[in-house]
């Protein structure tokens, strides 16, 4: 089944609904094809996720050519075509996303689009080797990690410290890590001290906005990481005046020398 107008068309590939806008292609797995496209919001969705890109990652940390990437929570690739282009074909970007479907959506999204230079890894990160439930939610973003059994709506997958795979993988030099796992950074970087500790710069997306909403007091993680990445040799900038209700809980860090 195909729709199109001029450079604009629905196809499937891999199992996947995906949109393709000129010379980029965007998998969907939550399209419906009943529905009426939105063709208005797709023509400036790249150009949004470098406009994001910009404002969320790169308030303090600035990308150059070459750099080396660690992308935790990568979703559907939103974040890592920014990354990606930024890096440069000398540079890479190591995207680790857990969600079984949001992976399959990252790994067709950075090869329909030539991203030749990001290391797409299925894996939660953890604290130590473990098995964890990610629930699906209406709203793909705020799907999170939790212990327990099963659901109808859970995934099986397995977490593993960020700094074993790094040792196998030969990750030395790191200049930017971003996180943003609702809530699954108290876990996260306890396994991933030692990238931190040599990472350049961070950003660290805490979820006391979720608590705050009512989600639940797991998601209050802000003291946990602000602790965290001091410990690691960061010094730290938040955005708390910024009136979007996610951005304060974004902790920035740098080192002094840099």
């Amino acid at each position: 089944m195909r729709t199109a107008k001029p450079e604009l068309e629905v196809l499937r590939e891999a199992g996947l609904w995906v949109r393709r806008v000129g010379e980029h292609f965007f998998p969907d797995p939550d399209y419906d094809p009943g529905a009426p496209p939105n063709w208005e919001k797709w023509l400036g969705r790249a150009a949004k996720y470098l406009r994001d890109a910009e404002d969320y990652w790169f308030h303090v940390y600035k990308p150059r050519l070459g750099d080396v990437i660690v992308d935790i929570g990568a979703g559907r690739g939103e974040d890592v075509y920014a990354f990606s282009k930024a890096a440069g074909p000398e540079g890479t970007v190591w995207a680790v996303e857990a969600h079984p479907i949001s992976f399959s959506a990252l790994e067709l999204f950075c090869r329909l689009n030539g991203l030749a230079n990001v290391n797409c890894v299925h894996m939660a990160a953890t604290a130590e080797p473990q098995i964890l439930q990610i629930e699906t939610l209406p709203v793909w973003e705020s799907n999170y990690l939790r212990t327990g059994d099963p659901s109808l709506t859970s995934h099986t997958v397995e977490g593993r410290p960020f700094d074993d795979y790094a040792a196998e993988h030969g990750i030395g030099r790191i200049d930017f890590i971003k996180m943003n796992i609702e809530g699954a950074e108290r876990w996260a970087l306890p396994g991933m001290r030692e990238c931190m500790k040599r990472a350049r710069f961070a950003c660290i997306s805490a979820h006391d906005f979720r608590a705050r909403r009512g989600d639940g007091e797991e998601f209050r993680t802000r003291a946990f990481v602000e602790r965290f990445m001091r410990e690691c040799g960061f010094q730290l900038l938040s955005r708390d005046d910024d009136p979007r209700y996610y951005v304060p809980d974004h902790i920035h860090g740098y080192r002094g020398s840099n």
